[in-house]
């Protein structure tokens, strides 16, 4: 019989504590790296605005002057943006050429901060997984298995979504439903038993038959559980008045990096259970 949820809760919650070292240390670095780069996208952007558009300090006065009414403000604000001219109209050329420069301006940042936060999730996920697999309690030891995982974890991702979602505009969200949690041992089984990531994904499916319901069920609730805990120690950092905002985003980064290891190591045990009691077909009827 398959681990109960509330066993698979109590063992993730016991590696955690057992586990604690490497689990704090991968939490703060890649907490950090998270922060960093949204930090670095944030000043690239303020910095791209005021090429485009002038002082930001001074827009934003601007727009709490519109929130008051003043319709002077609006015109202020159209003209800088350069959707209005001087002889306050706006026009369709002026307003496309508006846009066109801020999404030419914008669309590098998103899609070197896209890249980054893939990057970091695929390093933190491969980390995560082979600690919950293999257990270590030395952080550069599990860490250095990651980079040669980074490639095929990423490629079990891809076939796992050709595999589901990318058929929802064809067919509609009905068979990433189906489909979509019998994938969740892939990654595991690529880590834990070396496997290609075809075959990976592929054995999870063939494993989970019969499990889409606990699958669903179990992932729905220790989803719920980890956001939940998550909200308070975020609040719970908020409510700090003596930590400057930037000490509780990073903070709040170490947290949600801890989430997410709690996250791999539920899938971990959860994808252990389901191998270890496959459902066996039904034998065939003789005549």
């Amino acid at each position: 019989m398959t681990e109960s949820l509330g066993t698979l809760l109590k063992g993730s919650l016991h590696f955690c504590k057992t586990h604690a070292r490497p689990i704090l240390i991968a939490s703060v670095v890649f907490g950090v790296l998270m922060f960093s780069v949204q930090k670095v996208l944030e000043v690239k952007i303020t910095t791209s605005m005021e090429n485009t558009f002038g002082d930001v300090e001074q827009m934003q006065e601007i727009s709490n002057r519109i929130e008051k009414g003043d319709e002077e403000a609006f015109q202020e604000m159209m003209m800088m943006m350069g959707m209005m001219g001087e002889d306050g109209e706006m026009s369709e050329e002026r307003v496309a050429k508006a846009a066109l420069g801020l999404w030419k301006g914008m669309l590098p940042l998103f899609t070197l901060f896209f890249v980054a936060m893939i990057l970091i999730s695929l390093i933190s996920t491969a980390f995560y997984l082979t600690l919950a697999i293999e257990g270590s309690q030395d952080f550069m030891t599990t860490l250095r298995r990651v980079p040669s995982l980074m490639l095929p974890v990423l490629g079990v991702w891809v076939w796992s979504f050709l595999r589901s979602f990318a058929w929802i505009p064809v067919i509609g969200i009905l068979i990433a439903v189906i489909i979509g949690p019998r994938l969740t041992l892939s990654s595991v089984i690529l880590v834990k038993e070396k496997k290609g990531v075809m075959e990976s994904v592929k054995e999870s499916y063939i494993r989970t038959r019969g499990y889409w319901g606990k699958i669903v069920s179990n992932g729905f609730v220790a989803t719920l559980l980890v956001m939940i805990v998550m909200l308070i120690l975020t609040l719970g950092v908020g409510l700090l008045g003596s930590m400057s905002l930037t000490a509780a985003a990073i903070v709040g980064s170490v947290i949600q990096s801890a989430m997410t290891a709690f996250g791999a190591i539920f899938v971990v045990r959860l994808s252990n259970t389901i191998s270890d009691h496959p459902l066996q077909p039904a034998a065939p009827v003789t005549p």
